[in-house]
């Protein structure tokens, strides 16, 4: 899911599979990182295997929940979401969508209906849509945005076969209930942000509910999500959960001062592959290169 955290927790679960030599499914090289994003996922945009047995698919796509269980037929299900807001004004930033458009951000907030044709007409192919880009993402087609019946019957079938949603801004008690689901050890859900701009623009009220209101699709799954969410900590026990993240985030820090010198921007990174694809995109500066720091 696009500018959710899922950057995050793709880093976790790549961690842990490759310290349990797991085999992932990747996209074949023409595809490079996105699986042939924005297209719909397809079982054969991935490399084959020696037996056809995937146990990991960590990839940024565009789902196809058939497609997907044609490869993983037994695997449980992760994803996670973002207050809609919040989410459209990180991806205007991320993908560039001001420079490029020439559309102010604060100027797309007050009418985003208006300015939504050439804030795309400018956008790369290959960037969601400003606009219900969760529900994009798990494959609702642009035509459908206003159509509210295919939003409801997109929204039933991620409830249906997700088995955790994670709530970006509840990430530390998103990352126990992953704990939790994959039975995974404390260390394995020890991770600095990734993938985080150095600086965002803060959204007012009104901005907030015409943004939301512009994305109510994304809206209506994002309250849905949260809906379960709360269910979900409510069942592992509210009392052991706040212990539990008081934990975590001591583990975190422990963790962030051992290995971690600062944070910088990727920019004047020599070696352009290990730059972020965009400029203003926070990198780590390590301080400690043991085998723990380093994974």
């Amino acid at each position: 899911m696009h500018k959710c955290g899922s950057s995050t927790v793709q880093s976790v679960l790549i961690r842990y599979g490759i310290k349990h030599n797991l085999t992932f499914a990747l996209p074949k090289p023409i595809y490079k990182i996105h699986i042939n994003f924005p297209y719909h996922f397809n079982a054969s945009f991935l490399m084959k295997t020696t037996n056809n047995v995937y146990n990991l698919l960590v990839h940024h796509m565009r789902l196809n929940e058939d497609e997907v269980k044609k490869v993983m037929p037994t695997a449980k299900w992760v994803t996670i979401v973002r207050d809609p807001a919040a989410l459209l004004e990180s991806l205007y930033g991320y993908a560039k969508m001001e420079k490029r458009s020439k559309i102010p951000f604060e100027k797309f907030a007050e009418n985003p209906r208006l300015h939504f044709p050439a804030v795309m007409k400018r956008t790369l192919y290959h960037t969601p849509p400003p606009r219900n880009l969760m529900l994009y993402d798990f494959g609702l087609l642009l035509a459908e945005f206003d159509d509210q019946a295919a939003i409801e019957a997109k929204i039933e079938k991620v409830m249906k076969h997700f088995d955790l949603i994670m709530v970006a801004e509840k990430f530390d008690e998103s990352l126990v209930l992953l704990k939790n689901l994959l039975c995974l050890e404390w260390s394995d859900i020890i991770v600095f942000k990734l993938n985080a701009r150095q600086e965002s623009k803060p959204i007012n009220l009104e901005q907030a509910s015409i943004l939301r209101n512009w994305s109510a699709g994304d809206t209506r799954l994002y309250n849905k999500a949260l809906q379960r969410f709360d269910a979900l900590v409510k069942a592992y026990g509210t009392a052991r959960m706040q212990k539990d993240t008081a934990m975590l985030r001591e583990m975190t820090r422990a963790e962030y001062t051992k290995c971690v010198a600062g944070v910088t921007s990727s920019k004047p990174l020599k070696n352009k592959k290990l730059r972020a694809w965009t400029e203003n995109i926070n990198a780590i500066r390590q301080t400690n290169f043991s085998k723990l720091c380093i994974s």
